[in-house]
């Protein structure tokens, strides 16, 4: 590992970067810094401010904190009440699911000569910091939603959880309180507008959307409270031009104000948070091209493990490298699951029918 400074330097030299992205002077009397350790990237630094605005996962799921590699979470499966006089103890089967803390890292080398001065470097790594922030979003929503193959703990395999997608596609009938059927909670789409008809089996976005909202609103973990929509903002067009058998607009922009202050869309009355994280790939990616997706349910069931926050690591050329290169690396700690598949829907656009072959 490399300084940045390693023969005392005078006063008013640049030395690094604070944890909120402030410059690092040498003052008369100071002692030079020490840049070998990971920093903190500050959650109410720019970074993670861009992180909270395009990470749904980040934003909406419940917080779990890790002070292990893994961790055992007791699963909520409601507790049996009884009227009387006469306590009994609750009997039904108690299970937990398991959260394991995955490194989300990157690494990026610049060029010496863009790093010339103080303000070159304030900048460049600025930049580097938000690019990653933006592929980091996309890529943990994408992880923790749409990844089509069963999680694996080989890094080359990239499927660090067991998605909300491949849950909602997979039985978990060992425990009969967690009882589910493969595909009882998905609804395929084949990209069908049309005009809402009266009948049950319609195959408009109206009809479908409608069919996988209802799968949680009739179960016993919808939360009208907890209840959000994430979406795939493919899906933005098609919305707009939907309506229920009446005519009347089943979408609307700006619909109303969060606890932030920000505006936000609905669909039957249920906040959307749009996310490019909500598309199909194999694999975890932030740039997965599969078929979007559209889920409704329990911000509670998202359970978001935080073992580490972002971290940067910066470095500069040794004499021992081939090229004149700084090096910054990122890294963040994560695992992910969902507490029960009864609590989420999700409807997939899947195309239409391929043509018979005659």
């Amino acid at each position: 590992m490399s300084r940045a400074v390693c023969d005392p330097a005078p006063p008013g030299v640049f030395l690094g970067l604070r944890a909120n992205g402030d410059p690092i002077h040498l003052y008369a009397g100071a002692a030079p810094a020490d840049l070998d350790d990971w920093t903190p990237v500050e959650y109410d630094s720019e970074v993670w401010q861009r992180v909270m605005q395009e990470s749904v996962i980040e934003r909406e799921a419940a917080p779990v904190p890790m002070s292990t590699r893994t961790k055992a979470v007791p699963r909520s499966e409601g507790l049996r009440v009884r009227f009387g006089r006469t306590y009994t103890d609750d009997d039904s089967e108690k299970s937990s699911y398991f959260l394991k803390a995955r490194k989300i890292i990157s690494r990026v080398a610049l060029d010496e000569d863009d790093l010339s001065d103080a303000e070159a470097l304030i900048d460049v790594l600025g930049a580097t910091e938000i690019d990653y922030a933006i592929s980091y979003a996309t890529a943990v929503d994408h992880a923790c939603l749409g990844v089509t193959e069963a999680e694996s703990d080989i890094d080359s395999d990239e499927r660090p959880f067991t998605s909300v997608y491949r849950t909602l596609r997979t039985s978990h009938t060992a425990n009969p309180d967690l009882g589910y059927t493969a595909d009882d909670h998905y609804v395929p789409w084949d990209g069908s507008r049309g005009i809402a008809t009266t009948g049950p089996d319609g195959s408009s976005f109206f009809e479908r959307s409608s069919a996988m909202v209802s799968k949680v609103e009739t179960g016993r973990y919808f939360s009208p409270a907890e209840s959000l929509i994430i979406a795939d903002p493919s899906f933005k067009d098609v919305m707009r031009t939907s309506t229920n058998s009446h005519g009347d607009p089943i979408f609307k922009e700006t619909a109303a104000i969060d606890r932030s202050g920000n505006p936000y869309d609905t669909l039957y009355g249920y906040r959307i948070a749009w996310t490019h994280g909500s598309r199909t790939h194999p694999t975890a990616s932030q740039e997965p091209a599969g078929n979007p997706l559209l889920f409704f349910g329990s911000r509670r069931a998202l359970r978001l493990g935080r073992r580490e926050g972002l971290r940067t690591l910066f470095s500069e050329a040794r004499a021992q490298d081939d090229r004149d290169e700084a090096a910054v690396k990122f890294r963040s700690r994560r695992g992910f699951a969902l507490a029960h598949p009864k609590a989420w829907a999700v409807l997939e656009e899947v195309g239409p029918a391929p043509d018979p072959e005659p």
